[in-house]
């Protein structure tokens, strides 16, 4: 049965989240059985603002402004403008196909999820769009954009500006990425248009590791074999406050996956499964003996929680209660416990109430495997975007 939801918030970021969910659904291992979710998104959007997920290929945030500048300045009617958007879009992806990451590779036309959509909030975040609002909401000011656009403004002297009074893009798009871009089909960056990207995560997120990463060329080089932000060769060379924050969120990651493995070996006893339950029985054996040096039992959980809430996303208590109670069973030796099977059952059930797969009913719901994917906040795909950057640079 397909994903949905029964609304949409037209809030932009709202928006954004919901889309991320909506793909997020239809992959079991990445699936936020324990509600931690916004905990996970609090330190990725620290960490790595304006990536997602669903996002595919670094220059996506330059190709889709080109091709919506283009737009704005064609004669398409504006009541027709999105048709034509997503006409456009459909082509340029038809130009892609068979790039690496390209949008649509399979579905071709009948693509519901348009490249634009996933990269939206990403553009704004890094000063590419200068709009506020959802993509309808663009959509839907093409006519106001136009107007304003084309209204000379009277100055002082008489004389006339002729300068754009609506601006939706960053000003230096239209030289840095040639019309010519849309027809190359190439997800490669050039020199300029990385050097670009760069100076925008520097000027919109500087204090980040996105821009610590991006500003040395031999960090960049060894992002490729790092499999976690923390396990990078050069992190320990970073400023306190990214270490600290890469700490926290090496420890969250850690944390949450334990408390994941307790879930599915309850589930598997619950079903009577027994080899399921020897298996994840052993996993988490193995994990409560990395717990020692893992160095959670020394982790300042207050300074966490100071960390998160620095993303501006505020955390339910029940969250916070959760993950405290969780940490004081893990640090006390009884991660393996009939009180520590009760927390995770009773958070489930207090998440989806009758949706519960703890309900006899809804056993069989149970894949044999939910929200096991370890947290690694976005670094799957930061990492991608981080060498599309590093083979841009390179090109100079």
């Amino acid at each position: 049965m397909p994903s949905s939801l029964t609304w949409l918030d037209h809030d932009a970021a709202a928006h954004a989240r919901s889309t991320t969910l909506l793909a997020l659904l239809d992959q079991p291992e990445t699936r936020d059985e324990l509600g931690i979710g916004s905990i996970r998104d609090a330190l990725s959007d620290q960490l790595f603002p304006g990536t997602s997920v669903i996002q595919t290929r670094l220059r996506y945030m330059l190709l889709l402004p080109r091709l919506f500048i283009g737009l704005e300045a064609s004669k398409v009617r504006s009541k027709d403008f999105a048709e034509r958007a997503r006409a456009e879009e459909l082509k340029l992806n038809d130009r892609l196909r068979g790039q690496d990451g390209a949008f649509g590779g399979q579905s071709g036309h009948k693509l519901k999820r348009l490249a634009s959509s996933v990269y939206w909030a990403g553009m704004r975040s890094w000063g590419i769009l200068a709009r506020s609002g959802s993509q309808q909401d663009y959509f839907s000011a093409i006519a106001q954009i136009r107007h304003e656009r084309s209204s000379a403004l009277a100055r002082d002297d008489g004389m006339e500006d002729l300068e754009p009074t609506a601006q939706t893009w960053h000003a230096s798009l239209e030289k840095t990425v040639a019309p010519e871009a849309l027809e190359e089909g190439s997800l490669l960056l050039n020199a300029e248009e990385a050097r670009f990207i760069r100076e925008q995560w520097k000027i919109h997120h500087p204090q980040t590791l996105l821009v610590w990463l991006a500003q040395d060329e031999g960090r960049l080089k060894e992002c490729a074999d790092a499999r976690f932000p923390w396990l990078h060769p050069q992190i320990a060379t970073a400023p306190q406050p990214l270490r600290e924050l890469v700490e926290h969120a090496r420890q969250f990651s850690r944390l949450a996956h334990g408390a994941a493995l307790v879930y599915n070996l309850a589930l598997a006893e619950a079903s009577g499964n027994d080899e399921r339950r020897q298996k994840y029985s052993q996993d988490l054996q193995a994990w409560m003996d990395g717990v020692p040096a893992s160095g959670l039992g020394d982790w300042n959980v207050e300074r966490f929680w100071e960390q998160v809430e620095r993303a501006g996303r505020p955390i339910p208590t029940r969250t916070r209660r959760f993950v405290n109670a969780w940490l004081g069973l893990v640090t006390a030796g009884h991660a393996d416990s009939a009180p520590a099977r009760a927390l995770v059952r009773e958070r489930e059930g207090d998440l989806k109430k009758g949706l519960s797969r703890f309900k006899g009913e809804n056993l069989d719901r149970w894949g044999g495997a939910s929200g096991l994917g370890v947290l690694d906040y976005r670094w799957g795909i930061t990492r991608r975007h981080l060498a599309d950057l590093l083979h841009g640079l390179e090109a100079a």
